[in-house]
């Protein structure tokens, strides 16, 4: 890009439930995302009237029925007769809407531009009601979810995201990289142990108990046999389990965009938005080697080249974990990760927010939780915080200089943005 082009404020909800999590009872959607939209601005040092465009998506209207998303909420957001637009890209709407707004502000359309993503996986509007809400069945959810596919693969077919995302790639793991079923059953315990941890430690997570806790509550003296338990966590697709999938929430986040020169002497430290690459497919997304996607690859070296970096430059990485088998393939491709040795790394502890491969130190999409048009944006949150030094108990004691977030939109959209201090 031309111009230099910074994340000046970020926000985020708490992840959750807006009918049982404490902190979110009994808000609205509208009040949901007017309170991740203003810490980003307050983030900033802005408020609302001092942006000039607005990128607002979710991909879920069904269960938010905010169809004309940016309309219905300019008033909320404090962004009313500002420009504004409503997209979707799936599960990395909110991080496509950060590149949407770095390209109209390089392009020199705009100054300043907010983007935000909400979404509710987890209930619903009751009713015609403008504040009621109730829950969404786990079968509801992927059935809407399933809409956002291909219907020659996704109905006829008896198409299913959890066996092609978990078990068919984790089985391909195993035979190209030679892992008994027990090895791989080990690696995956050890990394949702690993998110689990990093939840524990951040507040706006939608889980904040760490694995062997729960696994002590239900009377396991060793947390691995919980892992074990067909009760507690069972094969979802074999050999992949329940805990090592995504966890639905309802949340929201937001962040600023803006040139470098008009960051200056901002309220916090900007973060330079350095690179990205986005590159689309369609289902099935892998060939003859499950463990391997084309479209990310080709993501993975746009976003590469354009930020003029290399694996080994990379402080910080989050991948699309909703599959914790396919995020580990992902950072392998990134080269993040040795191929075929991403489960030993986590079986080290390599990928905790203090080992040498930290990744995904939110708590990731089955900790932190997973609101699908809005996820993008906490990944980009908590890489933020991680380059200004301000995530707390998780923070990662080399302050990285470059951070990677990859996310995928469903069926499928590959995203990667680089991101760098300045």
């Amino acid at each position: 890009m031309k111009e230099n082009i910074v994340i000046s404020g970020v926000g985020c909800s708490r992840f959750g439930d807006l009918l049982e999590t404490p902190e979110l009872k009994g808000l609205s959607i509208q009040e949901l995302t007017a309170r991740a939209v203003k810490e980003a601005l307050d983030d900033a040092g802005l408020c609302g009237q001092d942006v000039d465009a607005v990128f607002a998506g979710n991909a879920m209207v069904h269960s938010s029925q905010i169809p004309g998303t940016y309309s219905q909420l300019s008033k909320w957001t404090g962004t009313q007769f500002k420009a504004g637009v409503h997209f979707e890209a799936q599960c990395s709407t909110t991080n496509v809407g950060a590149v949407l707004a770095a390209m109209s502000v390089a392009a020199g359309v705009y100054d300043t531009a907010l983007v935000y993503g909400l979404e509710t996986t987890r209930t619903k509007v009751k009713g015609f009601s403008p504040y009621e809400r109730e829950p969404i069945s786990h079968q509801q959810t992927w059935l809407w979810t399933d809409m956002a596919v291909n219907q020659a693969y996704s109905v006829p077919q008896g198409y299913d995201i959890f066996s092609t995302y978990n078990g068919l790639v984790a089985l391909g793991y195993c035979r190209k990289y030679g892992l008994s079923i027990e090895e791989f059953d080990r690696g995956m315990f050890e990394l949702c142990r690993t998110r689990r941890l990093h939840g524990s430690m951040n507040p706006k997570a939608n889980i904040q108990e760490k694995l062997e806790d729960r696994a002590s509550k239900e009377g396991f003296a060793d947390p691995y046999d919980y892992w074990r338990s067909d009760k507690h966590n069972p094969f979802v697709s074999w050999p992949s389990r329940l805990l090592s999938l995504v966890t639905t929430a309802d949340g929201a986040s937001a962040m600023v965009i803006t040139r470098a020169d008009l960051a200056k002497g901002g309220k916090s430290k900007p973060v330079g938005l350095k690179g990205f690459g986005i590159s689309y497919s369609d289902l099935p997304w892998y060939g003859e080697d499950p463990t391997y996607w084309e479209f990310d690859k080709r993501a993975i070296d746009t976003a590469f080249d354009m930020a003029g970096i290399k694996a080994a430059d990379i402080g910080y990485l989050h991948t699309h974990d909703c599959s914790h088998i396919s995020s580990i393939c992902t950072a392998e491709t990134l080269g993040y990760l040795e191929h075929g040795k991403g489960l030993q790394a986590a079986r080290e502890g390599r990928l905790r927010f203090d080992g040498d491969r930290p990744m995904s130190t939110h708590g990731g999409r089955h900790a932190f939780g997973h609101a699908w048009g809005a996820s993008a944006g906490t990944d980009t949150y908590e890489a933020v915080l991680q380059m200004r030094g301000q995530a707390g108990a998780r923070q990662i004691p080399k302050v990285p200089e470059i951070s990677v977030i990859h996310t995928h939109g469903y069926a499928m959209i590959g995203t990667v943005v680089v991101l760098e201090g300045v």
